[in-house]
């Protein structure tokens, strides 16, 4: 049996009307959906650095933050005794070109026998276990020339606080932590 051409037009109007609501549906969930996520909050990771204000909307253009850098006293081995070298430096953290982007100078003189060294900026003061403020990986390695002297001028992809609490750590390798820190500065915020 066949159908008419009215129950057909029927038909074909009634699965376009579902048709327009399930796109309706879908639009409005998608819709939703979005409106959700923007307004979600983040949840920190537990043991990684709290953000702090950005210096571009807080500092003045000059602003910094400093630190002398002197070697740490080490344990070397199951010797008791502890040795302290005569390891020192400076470093020097600033706008970069970009409100995302900040500068570091830093210059370093060695004592010892490694001839690369690594170094982090991490929040709180010399001594206080924390996460470097971006990955290890981002800060390119100091390079020990003649004299035991090194230096670099590194581009760091993070903003500069206006507040808080920094260090710079300088590590014997690329693991960090603390059985290869040879040498912590704390950073001073000079607005």
């Amino acid at each position: 049996m066949k159908e008419s051409p009215a129950s057909n037009a029927a038909t074909i109007r009634r699965i376009y009307s579902k048709m327009r609501q399930r796109l309706f549906v879908a639009a409005f969930g998608a819709g939703a959906m979005g409106l959700i996520a923007g307004c979600a909050k983040s949840t920190p990771v537990e043991g990684a650095p709290t953000p702090s204000a950005s210096a571009s909307a807080e500092g003045s253009a000059g602003a910094r933050w400093t630190a002398n850098i002197q070697s740490v006293t080490q344990s070397r081995g199951e010797v008791v005794q502890t040795t302290r070298d005569r390891s020192y430096g400076s470093a020097t953290w600033r706008h970069g070109a970009a409100p995302s982007l900040t500068n570091i100078e830093l210059t370093f003189t060695y004592t010892g026998q490694e001839r690369t060294l690594s170094w982090a900026i991490l929040p709180g003061s010399c001594g206080t276990p924390a996460l470097p403020v971006i990955p290890i990986s981002n800060f390119p390695e100091l390079n020990i020339g003649g004299g035991g002297r090194a230096q670099v001028t590194a581009s760091l992809p993070l903003e500069l606080p206006a507040g808080g609490s920094y260090h710079i750590d300088i590590y014997r390798d690329r693991r960090g932590g603390t059985d290869a820190l040879i040498a912590c500065g704390n950073l001073r915020y000079a607005g």
